[in-house]
């Protein structure tokens, strides 16, 4: 029987299209100081979500590849960007799909981490994977503006034995709820990696593209600079099968322009 990972990687990844709204004012003189609650929407199926998400499909240049996030908001408002850069290390490599949607698949697969948000952005590495934290996917993830209280969550960290045993890392001042993961996130010095980076609990096994068991959700309590990168590390423990995890939707707040 074809494993739970290996029929999500056979499936069609496609980015949703998506109905742009009006074109917002060119940029103000000045923004002045309201700020709004912006929401990354991978799905654009929030029915209170005032903010329209489109995603083109990444492109890659000199081995880094990129995806760039517009989010348009309501009148007066300044579309804001936000930018997933993609650098491999070691002699890890991306799957086809990295850095792409999980759209128009199983109801498990478009409702990653058992969200109800719908498709989340996938982190996927091509088989066979090698093992280590020095073969690893390194995503800086930054904004266009400064935003503050940055939460999202980090879904379908688990194991599968012999195939994969899922290591993330992330940098930056943040807290983060993980019930069923174990770790603190952060990059630990060898040999003690597996003492630090968010890993599955108990080597639990495999869990469904829409089961919580393997979430973490961060929150940047601060403020993150305009075009100041934090740093998700995603890598294999053991195994040499297929391996990935997902990015829900982002909300955070931020001014207009």
């Amino acid at each position: 029987m074809p494993s739970r990972r290996n029929v999500v990687r056979s499936a069609a990844w496609t980015v949703p299209i998506v109905a742009v709204t009006a074109a917002a004012p060119a940029y103000a003189a000045s923004c002045g100081t309201a700020t709004y609650t912006w929401r990354l929407d991978w799905s654009n199926d929030n029915a209170t979500d005032a903010f329209t998400t489109t995603y083109p499909a990444p492109t890659t240049l000199g081995g880094v590849q990129t995806g760039v996030a517009t989010i348009t908001g309501p009148a007066g408002t300044t579309p804001l960007k936000v930018t997933f850069s993609s650098q491999m290390q070691g002699t890890m490599s991306r799957d086809g799909d990295n850095l792409q949607l999980s759209s128009s698949l199983s109801p498990a697969a478009d409702n990653v981490g058992g969200l109800n948000q719908g498709a989340g952005l996938n982190i996927s590495h091509q088989s066979p994977i090698p093992n280590g934290r020095g073969n690893r996917q390194d995503i800086s993830i930054s904004f266009d503006r400064p935003v503050t209280g940055l939460t999202f969550t980090i879904t379908d960290i688990d194991r599968q034995d012999g195939d994969w045993n899922d290591r993330v890392e992330l940098t930056g001042t943040r807290t983060f709820s993980a019930p069923n993961v174990s770790g603190n996130g952060t990059n630990g010095t060898a040999p003690m990696f597996n003492n630090n980076a968010w890993r599955p609990r108990n080597n639990a096994d495999n869990a469904d593209n829409d089961s919580n068991d393997g979430n973490v959700t961060v929150t940047f309590g601060g403020t993150i600079a305009a075009n100041t990168a934090i740093v998700m590390s995603f890598w294999n423990n053991s195994g040499n099968g297929n391996q990935r995890v997902f990015l829900s939707d982002f909300t955070f707040t931020a001014l207009g322009c």
